[in-house]
């Protein structure tokens, strides 16, 4: 059965590649909507809809963003994987404007379930499209997806129900349910594809890869998951965290990614998985009360941290791959992965409204790095061997 990574990249897709509209619509929503978030934050105003800027911030980062990251990328893997076309051309288009009629919808006059039944009609569409084709071809090994997805859309549509019952504890707990789903995809996406991609670039390289690390590591992740979404005590759950995290950082440490310096679009998945160790290390310390700071900032290195360079990652390799470029990066692109570091390391150093600023602003010109540079590639398609 071929791995992840080469589905991913390698393995010839067929002609359909949801990944580019929907690529194109995460990096809007994280440019786009963070420069909102910067405006709606300043100026102390938001159009008329039932969130304050806080959670409009975050939900439209969370299932804005990641929603559109995610389905891009499941559901051109889950085509590679099966040799099944997820949709169709229409179908495609249809499930991408739900996606982008439910972020107007949401900051517009009319009522907030009728934006919120748009988010949530993007989400169900994607766990019928990943789930009809991984069903037909009895491919059980990337079943677990599917619960990924459910679990992601119970969680959206938990959010829109607290919002709706004027219960402000659902929102909350929602979206910090959605950052350790959001981890457990990370920990187990990207333990498969960073070993693959740097064993297949560096020659001679060797890895420790231990099977019971993998299943403390993903299975750690997921009991986190379950362990905030029950409320469990913040001591608990900071000392699970810093357990989860040193796991993460020994896997990591077995890749030996500081080989991989020289090649920008291996380091850059290293340093994302770094991330994911040093945000679920930051989140457990405060917890446990190693020092102070709430939670919600805490979520920055993951959110930020990991989820902001593993996605520009990911989204860089698989257009570049499936458009007929040679997978690598140049100088704007390199720089593009290193700003999400540096924003994280502003947000969680600086906990301040100066350093919010300086780490919005950061994320903001990654995005529009890649919508520059990368965004040329999505629009036009596959570049053929007689036009190089």
């Amino acid at each position: 059965m071929a791995t992840l990574a080469e589905t991913i990249v390698d393995r010839p897709a067929p002609p359909l590649h949801p990944f580019r509209p929907l690529f194109f619509c995460a990096a809007l929503a994280a440019s786009l909507g963070m420069l909102a978030w910067g405006v709606f934050w300043h100026m102390g105003w938001l159009p008329p809809t039932s969130l304050d800027a806080l959670s409009w911030h975050a939900h439209v980062m969370l299932f804005g963003f990641a929603g559109a990251l995610v389905g891009g990328f499941l559901l051109t893997a889950s085509a590679n994987w099966t040799g099944i076309a997820t949709t169709t051309r229409r179908g495609l288009w249809l499930l991408v404007a739900t996606w982008a009629v439910a972020r107007v919808l949401l900051l517009s006059p009319l009522p907030f379930w009728v934006g919120a039944l748009f988010d949530v009609g993007y989400l169900f569409g994607l766990v019928f499209l990943v789930g009809r084709v991984l069903w037909l071809s009895k491919n059980k090994r990337n079943a677990f997806l599917i619960g990924i997805l459910l679990v992601f859309t119970g969680l959206d549509i938990a959010f829109y129900a607290g919002v709706l019952a004027g219960n402000g504890s659902v929102p909350a707990r929602a979206l910090t349910g959605a950052v350790d789903l959001l981890t457990v995809l990370m920990l187990a996406i990207g333990g498969r594809v960073i070993p693959f991609f740097t064993g297949r670039k560096l020659a001679g390289h060797t890895m420790w890869v231990n099977k019971y690390l993998i299943f403390a590591v993903n299975g750690g992740g997921a009991l986190v998951l379950l362990c905030d979404l029950a409320g469990a005590p913040g001591h608990a759950r900071g000392v699970l965290m810093i357990v989860v995290a040193l796991l993460a950082f020994a896997r990591l440490i077995g890749w030996r990614g500081w080989r991989t310096w020289r090649e920008p679009m291996l380091w850059v998945l290293h340093l994302g998985y770094l991330w994911l160790a040093i945000g679920l290390a930051v989140r457990g310390l405060a917890l446990v009360g190693a020092y102070a700071m709430p939670e919600i900032d805490t979520l920055h290195g993951i959110t930020v941290g990991a989820l902001g360079t593993l996605s520009l990652a990911m989204m860089v390799r698989v257009a570049q791959g499936h458009s007929g470029v040679p997978i690598q990066s140049n100088f704007a692109l390199t720089v593009m992965f290193a700003l999400p570091t540096v924003a994280a390391a502003i947000r969680l150093c600086h906990n301040q409204p100066a350093g919010w600023v300086w780490a919005a602003a950061l994320w903001f010109v990654a995005y529009a790095v890649y919508l520059i540079v990368i965004g040329p590639l999505l629009v036009r398609g596959r570049v053929t061997a007689a036009a190089n």
